[in-house]
């Protein structure tokens, strides 16, 4: 991991500022990388979106595909083969922009649907166009984990890859310690922390998480990656208000640099 190289994810909170807005904002406070986000959402396209991270300076860690209807994928219907075929124009943008990792969620919710061979098909798929397009897909932990595990445990190429995100590891599976299973395939990092009850997405070292195991482990990974924040801001609309809490949490990812 570059401890010298702090990111913050494009968009949590702050989307009533243009991409413009809120890149130099992000330069000004001194952020080296983003994660981008690449569903819906933004006015940008993801040309425009790329385009403004180079003007602004800003290292583009990975994007994150959009997460609505994950659990289609594994369902019979025209929903997942949609799904499917989003993720795939998506590798397709990471590989024409040249963004080399992908963020991808593989289930919604707390009752997923079962692994179905329909899934797996469309999971085959969204893993031959990443290697034909030579883009890494970084799956994330969420509220499950089977379907994760299973995905990364049969599917052994350096373009399937894990996402590891503090605040989810804090509230879900708690009993599987996915740093020391996937310490070899730990391609992006969505640092935040929570009071162990609720996605809150706060500063890191202000909740419950315990921070020296976790930065720990992930220096002794393969990660290679900054160090990125996915704090979510929930004040007012207000640009000076929006400043000061970027300062804080980039602060917090200086702090962390320390453990």
């Amino acid at each position: 991991m570059d401890k010298n190289n702090i990111g913050i994810t494009s968009g949590n909170g702050w989307q009533f500022l243009s991409l413009k807005e809120r890149f130099a904002i992000f330069q000004r406070l001194g952020y080296y990388s983003i994660m981008l986000w690449w569903g819906d959402g933004e006015k940008e396209t993801r040309k425009d979106r790329i385009d403004l991270a180079k003007e602004y300076n800003l290292y583009i860690e990975n994007v994150h595909s959009d997460m609505a209807f994950s659990n289609s994928i594994w369902e019979s219907g025209t929903q997942g083969d949609h799904k499917a075929q989003e993720h795939i124009e998506a590798i397709k943008d990471c590989a024409r922009y040249g963004v080399r990792r992908m963020v991808i969620h593989i289930t919604n919710g707390d009752s997923p649907p079962d692994i179905t061979d329909i899934g797996i098909n469309r999971i085959e798929s969204l893993i031959e166009s990443a290697i034909k397009y030579d883009v890494i897909l970084a799956i994330e932990n969420v509220r499950t984990d089977k379907h994760v595990k299973y995905v990364l445990d049969n599917y052994i190429d350096s373009h399937v890859a894990f996402c590891y995100d503090t605040g989810h590891a804090n509230l879900w599976c708690k009993n599987t310690d996915w740093l020391s299973i996937y310490s070899d395939r730990l391609a992006a990092v969505h640092l935040h922390d929570n009071n162990g009850n609720e996605d809150e997405h706060t500063f890191p070292l202000t909740g419950t998480i315990d921070w020296a195991d976790i930065m720990k482990k992930i220096s002794n990974s393969t990660y290679s990656g900054c160090l990125s924040l996915e704090t979510e801001y929930a004040g007012s609309k207000d640009t000076v208000q929006l400043e000061s809490f970027l300062r804080i949490s980039y602060q917090s990812g200086i702090d962390l640099t320390r453990l």
